[in-house]
């Protein structure tokens, strides 16, 4: 019986450790594929409550990003490091944020999402995707998800202004595609 009993207690002991050694394997490989990583551009679904938006978007770190929508107001997000742009052109409008007041300031940089990988385990790891959380000072969380293969960003998780369930999934995505920094200016709203 206590053979036995051994028996367990050291299986159990090698599934542990092999446990957290292939999870410290996936953070220090997911460190490494960001930390190469200058510029994203993908096709993406957003989805808000039950509204379904698709479009294209670019990224450029740190904080820089543009977003086009596929509707009717020609919907564009742009953001120029410090200030975030919700465009509505066929409105002629413009609508301005600090990018600090937005999620997209964990998202927009690369070292808040290293630095999150490298102190804090995933909440979930499946067959196909690997979750982190994030929580901020006045208890935000996004949630950043990564293809488990690939160790591609896969979109993220939070909640608007007006605690909307927020869920944005990237697709096609292409690495490193050179990008100008004077695509990511915000035009004036007469220029629109």
């Amino acid at each position: 019986m206590i053979k036995k009993l051994f028996f367990l207690i050291n299986i159990f002991f090698v599934y542990l450790l092999s446990t957290s050694s292939s999870s410290a394997d996936l953070q220090k490989n997911l460190i490494n594929k960001l930390t190469t990583t200058r510029t994203l551009s993908f096709d993406f679904k957003q989805k808000i409550s039950d509204k379904e938006e698709v479009g294209n978007c670019f990224i450029k770190y740190p904080f820089l990003m543009k977003c086009n929508y596929q509707n009717l107001k020609q919907k564009m997000i742009i953001s120029n490091g410090k200030t975030v742009a919700v465009i509505k052109k066929k409105y002629k409008k413009i609508y301005y944020y600090p990018i600090k007041a937005t999620p997209l300031f964990f998202i927009l940089e690369k070292k808040k999402i290293i630095n999150l990988i490298r102190k804090t385990q995933p909440i979930e790891i499946n067959s196909s995707l690997v979750e982190f959380v994030f929580i901020d000072e006045k208890t935000n969380k996004v949630k950043i998800f990564f293809d488990k293969n690939s160790l591609e960003f896969k979109g993220w998780k939070t909640k608007d202004a007006y605690s909307n369930n927020v869920s944005f999934t990237i697709n096609n995505l292409k690495i490193n595609d050179k990008i100008i920094d004077d695509f990511f200016k915000i035009p004036k709203e007469e220029d629109l």
